[in-house]
């Protein structure tokens, strides 16, 4: 969508407040609960007689200067980069696990699961964070893939095998081509991805990953011990366009928890996103939820039940625009950068002497949301190869209205 320049100067006015603001939440009394507990009156009792004290001197209070001690700390938090949490290691510290324990199951080889196996598998619904056990049957396989179905289930076979020939033909190969590899022949000794169809995940889920799985059952004792993910069969289609596109993104969480398992969440979320958008997937409207929800900052993730919608949104747009503007190598550089979050961008900025901070990129961003026209300029304040919702405004300006000025709130690295 083409915007005028004049739009473009009104953008820069707002993403100054973008940049350097936070969000206080106000509080509204009608929205408080009152509990009145009367006052009884009594006969009014004489006042007592008490001794009037002599006052004591006020103590002088010295205090040193703050020196360098704050910006010191300032500078210890960003740089410190968060240990990668692995789980084997912290049973054999901190629990006592055995230091030989082995980290893969199977010595012997792959099981390699013949179709109509009936296995049991611990899932969880991610609305609750209630765990419970299944049984599943293995309906149908590939070279790379095990599709299995919670037992009792209706479904159709035909999609089933379809989206699993799909898979294994190109989205299994455009994700590891993009972002890396997956563990393999991983925990199991099964190269093997299995795709757990099941109930009762959530009425906010369309399919999950979890970690735990990669570790032997000694470490996590729900874990399934093989490189997996789970689709909510109650809330897809199997076959369809964001179906396919789930796996896509599953499967890089798969591939990133391998090769960089300390990422911050929302730039993991973005890239999963961004592997909807590069096998030609539905990605599911977070687009949409975030061009309604601007003020969403992007460097954070919310918890509860369907609260992060619009953070989606942000980071599948974020990640784009940069696949956009610097391309894949770029991109991919950035999935397996050793810093997190900004200080990843930041980093694959600095090696592409791209003479640019996060936060100027950041800028950039937000305008080319608004606008979306890459004919501007250098191309920068546009996309390329998506067509990026249109932007809520909340509030329009004319140039007869010149000059204004208005005062209000925003999250840090949001828009309004």
């Amino acid at each position: 969508m083409n915007r005028t320049l004049a739009t473009l100067v009104a953008a820069v006015t707002l993403l100054a407040a973008a940049s350097c603001c936070c969000c206080c939440g106000g509080l509204d009394p009608s929205d408080w609960d009152w509990d009145i507990v009367p006052t009884l009156i009594f006969e009014t009792p004489a006042p007592p007689d008490y001794d009037t004290p002599t006052p004591k001197p006020t103590p002088v209070i010295t205090r040193e200067p703050a020196g360098d001690l704050g910006a010191e700390t300032e500078l210890l938090l960003e740089t410190t980069i968060v240990p990668v949490r692995d789980l084997h290691e912290l049973a054999i510290r901190l629990r006592g696990l055995p230091a030989d324990t082995e980290r893969t199951v199977n010595p012997g080889g792959s099981p390699d699961y013949a179709v109509g196996t009936r296995r049991l598998f611990h899932v969880s619904n991610v609305d609750t964070d209630e765990q419970f056990d299944i049984h599943a049957i293995l309906e149908y396989k590939t070279e790379h893939v095990y599709m299995w179905v919670e037992e009792n289930v209706r479904f159709d076979q035909d999609d089933l095998s379809a989206a699993a020939d799909l898979f294994e033909e190109h989205t299994y190969t455009t994700d590891r081509t993009f972002f890396g590899s997956e563990w393999s022949p991983g925990v199991d000794n099964d190269p093997h991805v299995s795709i757990l169809h099941a109930r009762d995940l959530g009425n906010s889920v369309a399919g999950y990953y979890s970690s735990a799985d990669e570790f032997v059952s000694a470490v996590r004792d729900d874990s399934n011990e093989m490189e997996m993910f789970y689709i909510n069969i109650e809330n897809v289609t199997i076959n369809d366009s964001f179906y396919n596109g789930v796996l896509a993104h599953e499967f890089q969480h798969m591939i990133h928890w391998h090769n960089d398992r300390n990422e911050e969440t929302w730039i993991n979320e973005g890239f999963s996103e961004l592997a909807m958008r590069l096998n030609g997937f539905d990605v599911g409207g977070s687009d949409w939820t975030f061009a309604s929800n601007p003020d969403t900052q992007l460097n954070s993730w919310p918890e509860g039940p369907g609260a992060a919608g619009a953070n989606y949104g942000a980071g599948y747009l974020f990640t784009s625009y940069f696949l956009d503007r610097f391309g894949a190598e770029a991109t991919q550089a950035l999935v397996g950068h050793v810093e997190n979050s900004f200080a990843s961008v930041e980093g694959v900025l600095d090696e592409l002497g791209a003479g640019l901070t996060y936060e100027g990129l950041f800028a950039d961003w937000i305008v080319a949301n608004l606008l979306d026209d890459p004919a501007i300029g250098d191309g920068r304040y546009g996309y390329d190869d998506i067509d990026p919702p249109s932007f809520d405004i909340e509030t329009s300006y004319y140039e007869s209205d010149y000059p204004v000025s208005q005062s209000s709130t925003v999250h840090q690295h949001g828009a309004d």
